[in-house]
């Protein structure tokens, strides 16, 4: 795993079944993008339509091995650096993002020979830092307010989980069936290729959104509530140990991360409430400077 902003070294271990001249070597990084995007037609319909994009972010030349006796072993090693623009590794339902290293031999006899292995650039998620800046988002609140409080922090990191309180206020008689607190990832594609990202722009115009649950908390039932009544309710989200993405907004890409509650309510609309995060998937700070990682293969 190597943090983006950081450099990757890398050894690779090869033996010749057979004599032969290798003329040059090289190592290349390599990123692929995927994501799915809206696609109209003339007759009105919307179908989802996949965008997939490969590219050579950087190439070295490695030292050329020359001639190699048949059964002999060697070795070569070079180092890359990972862009600091991301985007980094993603895992989603509408966008993927993956790297990978590729070594490509050159021998004399024409013949290319060719190993990619995967790697996961982790993220600060920095491209998408104002998330964090946006105010909650309720909705269906005509019978109840909701705040978070006390929450131990906006930042969303891999394995650390979230703590904090959650305060409902009923302005009607309620009976409540249940409480939820979850971790929900959302993924927004803002136009199709060659389109410039607009928030505003229809599924026909490319625009596409996916959310999932990642984890959840069911808190304590908070019972009927009279109206007036103020009822502050714990809760834990334990975060997952790996992140499939982390916060991001580059180009038509957007990749946000909410905290979510929601009250389970008989024979109504739930009421919610939902608080941007910032998710990042690396676990050092920009501040500790680039890390620095090894890669071996063969």
């Amino acid at each position: 795993m190597v943090v983006e902003g950081g450099s990757l070294g890398v050894s690779i271990s090869l033996t010749a079944l057979r004599p032969a001249l290798i003329e040059r070597a090289e190592l290349s990084l390599i990123r692929k993008v995927n994501y799915t995007y809206g696609r109209g037609n003339v007759y009105g319909a919307v179908f989802p339509a996949r965008e997939r994009r490969t590219e050579v972010i950087t190439t070295v030349a490695l030292p050329a091995l020359g001639a190699i006796p048949a059964g002999t072993k060697r070795e070569l090693s070079g180092r890359l650096s990972i862009p600091s623009d991301g985007p980094a590794s993603v895992r989603g339902d509408l966008i993927d993002v993956g790297w990978s290293v590729r070594c490509v031999l050159h021998a004399a006899n024409g013949q290319i020979i060719k190993r990619e292995r995967l790697i996961d650039v982790q993220s600060w998620g920095r491209s998408s830092a104002t998330d964090i800046g946006h105010p909650p988002v309720g909705e269906n609140l005509e019978h109840m307010t909701m705040d978070f409080i006390a929450l131990s922090s906006r930042i969303l990191e891999p394995g650390t989980p979230l703590t904090g309180i959650l305060r409902l206020r009923a302005t009607d008689e309620l009976a409540t069936r249940g409480v939820r607190v979850q971790l929900v990832r959302c993924e927004e594609v803002l136009g199709g290729p060659d389109q410039d990202a607009d928030l505003d722009a229809s599924e026909s115009e490319g625009y596409r959104h996916s959310e999932s649950a990642m984890a959840t908390a069911t808190v304590r039932s908070a019972g009927t509530l009279t109206a007036g009544t103020v009822v502050d309710l714990p809760f834990t989200v334990q975060t997952p140990a790996g992140l499939p993405a982390p916060s991001m907004l580059i180009d038509n890409l957007h990749v946000r991360w909410e905290l979510q509650a929601v009250v389970d309510l008989p024979l109504r609309r739930n009421p919610q409430m939902s608080l941007d995060l910032l998710a990042v998937t690396a676990s050092r700070q920009p501040n500790e400077g680039p890390r620095q990682s090894t890669l071996d293969t063969e």
